[in-house]
């Protein structure tokens, strides 16, 4: 398992939610990690489209959000990521 995968939730405006494997520069925390068999980008949303596009700068929001939240990520067991 790499220790740079970290589990994402992203919620856009326009759906409820989808959970993503976000490649990362640094290393994350164990419970934060994506499983071996999930590929970057998985998606455990059953395939349905809904038109979100994910931002481009993703993987920023991501370190943002351990930098500043990292306890609260530990306890969902994902990092959320917002749609502004």
């Amino acid at each position: 398992m790499s220790p740079h995968r970290c589990r994402v939730k992203w919620v856009g405006r326009r759906c409820s939610g989808h959970h993503l494997c976000v490649s990362l520069t640094r290393e994350v925390p164990p419970e934060l990690r994506c499983a071996p068999e999930q590929p970057h980008g998985y998606g455990a949303g059953g395939g349905v489209p809904c038109g979100c596009t994910s931002p481009r700068d993703l993987e920023d929001q991501v370190l943002r959000e351990l930098r500043d939240h990292l306890q609260e990520c530990r306890r969902r067991g994902y990092v959320l990521i917002e749609a502004a």
